[in-house]
């Protein structure tokens, strides 16, 4: 499951949308929207901080 797909399932989850997971993770929230909807892929880092605020533990396919 690519990167996006993953973090879009684990948000809608969670009952969260974009704007909270970039609270969560003290991040851009425009950076937060770019990443949930595909068009750019996160780093190492943001993928660890987004993975613990959604829950999820391994990387999905298609992550460096």
């Amino acid at each position: 499951m690519p990167v996006c797909n993953a973090f879009a399932s684990a948000l809608a989850n969670k009952g969260m949308n974009a704007q909270q997971l970039a609270i969560a993770t003290q991040s851009d929230q425009g950076r937060i929207s770019q990443i949930c909807a595909g068009t750019v892929t996160p780093t190492s880092a943001e993928y660890s901080k987004i993975a613990s605020a959604l829950g999820l533990s391994s990387a999905p396919a298609g992550h460096p």
